[in-house]
């Protein structure tokens, strides 16, 4: 569990979104969501999302947020995202604990929130 204290000190927003990365792709079964494929947003374009990933032919944008807290304003940042990317479903990654209310306003809206306690409970136990 120390890594998880490692990434929110020792990380820049890249660097995260680079882990994140590492984590569905290399270890794709620890994850909540069991995925088929990942892949990182074009570094060099303005995009908002930061990885596509693909589970049942379903594509889903994700949203990699460090040291920052999870509200509304995130739920809606990935809605828009999810609405430039034309996919039905998102993903919002967070080295932060979020609060059950905004889990479920998410959840309402075909957003999945893997916060902190998923990366305690799914990858380092």
């Amino acid at each position: 569990m120390e890594e998880i204290k490692i990434v929110g000190k020792y990380m820049d927003k890249r660097e995260f979104r680079n882990y994140v990365y590492t984590m569905f792709y290399k270890h794709k079964y620890y994850i909540p969501i069991s995925i088929d494929d990942v892949r990182l947003s074009d570094e060099d374009e303005i995009n908002d999302n930061d990885l596509l990933v693909t589970k049942d032919n379903i594509t889903y944008t994700v949203q990699t947020y460090l040291n920052k807290k999870i509200g509304n304003k995130q739920i809606e940042e990935t809605l828009k995202d999810m609405d430039k990317e034309n996919v039905s479903h998102g993903i919002i990654v967070t080295n932060y604990f979020v609060d059950n209310n905004i889990k479920n306003k998410a959840k309402k809206n075909n957003i999945t929130i893997l916060d902190r306690a998923e990366f305690e409970d799914g990858i380092y136990n």
